[in-house]
């Protein structure tokens, strides 16, 4: 069995359009998402519609829950700015879709057992888990029972890490990439043998960044250019 994992739509319908495409030619399963559908991009109804066409399981990310809740403090002048107009455009679907996501995923799939939270599991909305903190002492602290795939978000930052026999995957962003690459991201594990393979699409960028320039900060669009 062969699952797909996404991460930090943000909103973003066309590129999240483009890889899922890429999912279906992969022959995918079933597709996970490890949190933030909405915040920053123009298109929360269209994402939130796109996830419950394609049966996504997903959990809340931050910038879910902020759009849900009161808009948080330590937000950037940007992403307040991003949440607090996505607050105002959701449908009351989309709201109830978003209402409906859990802070964390713990499942067994095809006899692999699966952990996905947004952040960490410390504190799954809010703390970045970068590469290099990932190893064993870090797992012994978020586990008793280690699980065989552990799948993060948040960082807008790929990349696959194997410590001991736990595989923990953060497979970048859909739809505001953080490392450079603005091409959006996205990974297949073949659960039978925990291999995962990434990927890495085009997009039509300047859809985005028009659509972003008629209601967003500029600054939200032209970052999507570079990847950062």
């Amino acid at each position: 069995m062969k699952i797909g994992v996404i991460s930090d739509i943000h909103a973003n319908a066309p590129a999240l359009r483009v890889v899922l495409d890429g999912l279906v030619e992969s022959g995918v399963d079933q597709i996970l998402c490890a949190g933030d559908a909405v915040g920053y991009y123009p298109f929360p109804n269209e994402v939130v519609s796109l996830l419950q066409k394609h049966d996504v399981r997903s959990i809340i990310g931050n910038h879910d829950a902020a759009v849900l809740d009161e808009t948080p403090s330590e937000f950037s002048i940007n992403a307040k700015r991003a949440a607090d107009w996505t607050r105002r455009q959701l449908t009351p679907e989309s709201k109830a879709y978003l209402k409906s996501l859990h802070l964390a995923f713990e499942e067994t799939i095809d006899d692999r057992e699966i952990y996905m939270v947004h952040g960490s599991p410390d504190d799954p909305l809010n703390e970045y888990i970068w590469e290099e903190e990932v190893n064993e002492r870090a797992l012994d602290f978020w586990f008793d029972d280690r699980p065989e795939l552990v799948i993060l978000g948040h960082t807008h930052r790929p990349f696959v890490k194997e410590i001991s026999s736990t595989t923990v995957l953060n497979p970048g962003s859909v739809g505001q990439p953080r490392d450079r690459n603005p091409r959006s991201a996205f990974a297949v594990v073949d659960l039978e043998t925990l291999a995962v393979n990434r990927y890495r699409v085009d997009y039509d960028i300047d859809a985005v960044a028009d659509k972003t320039g008629e209601y967003l900060p500029r600054k939200l669009a032209d970052r999507l250019y570079e990847g950062r």
